[in-house]
């Protein structure tokens, strides 16, 4: 049925459209108000325009639904009751009763684990041009060489000591960066030990100063 009513002529009896002024079959004017064909094709032409407004409402209310649904808000998820991850810091929480973030404490790490002693096996004292057997030197006053713990195994822990039975003739300075060297001072004419002790280990240097 189509959307614009139809008249009846008052003259010919016959239907046209409401839109012309005169009966396109015999040419009589149109009588003001003129008679429509029925009323049912009025109704059915409301209900279909309403109809197509009901239907053009839905599809704008569905898609402000779906674009709300898919935005994100800027300072990340705060949904109540569960986790909740913030753009500042990356840090989880929960939202609580009153809107507030409560933050979750980050887990402690598990301590290192502490590292096994290994224990030394042998200890001597050595330096340039040592010889396997030898525990004696000798050097002038104001001489200075390095000497150093020699510890077996090289990775045991532990840190030398060394000592002089006399500071007068032979003394040493450690050095700041291995402990397990240190440089020797001849200072006077005489004879000196130098002993390094590492745990139950020990090893001496017997020092002879001359002129």
């Amino acid at each position: 049925m189509g959307l614009i009513p139809k008249v009846k002529c008052s003259r010919c009896d016959k239907s046209y459209p409401g839109l012309k002024n005169k009966c396109p079959y015999c040419g009589a004017h149109r009588v003001r108000g003129g008679k429509r064909v029925s009323d049912t094709g009025d109704a059915s032409a409301r209900f279909m325009i309403k109809m197509l407004l009901l239907l053009a409402l839905v599809v704008a209310v569905i898609s402000m639904i779906v674009i709300n649904f898919d935005d994100e808000p800027a300072g990340g998820t705060t949904i109540s009751g569960g986790p909740v991850i913030t753009d500042t810091n990356g840090e989880a929480g929960e939202v609580g009763e009153d809107g507030t973030i409560i933050q979750t404490p980050a887990p402690t790490p598990p301590p290192a684990p502490t590292p096994t002693p290994i224990e030394a096996t042998s200890l001597d004292i050595r330096w340039q041009f040592w010889a396997a057997g030898v525990n004696e030197i000798t050097i002038r006053a104001g001489d200075e060489i390095d000497i150093w713990a020699h510890i077996f195994p090289t990775d045991a822990t532990g840190e030398p000591r060394f000592v002089t039975s006399d500071s007068n003739v032979a003394n040493f300075r450690v050095d700041s960066e291995d402990v397990r060297r240190v440089e020797l001072q001849g200072r006077s004419v005489g004879t000196a030990v130098i002993t390094v002790t590492l745990d139950d280990l020990e090893a001496e240097l017997i020092v002879r100063v001359r002129s």
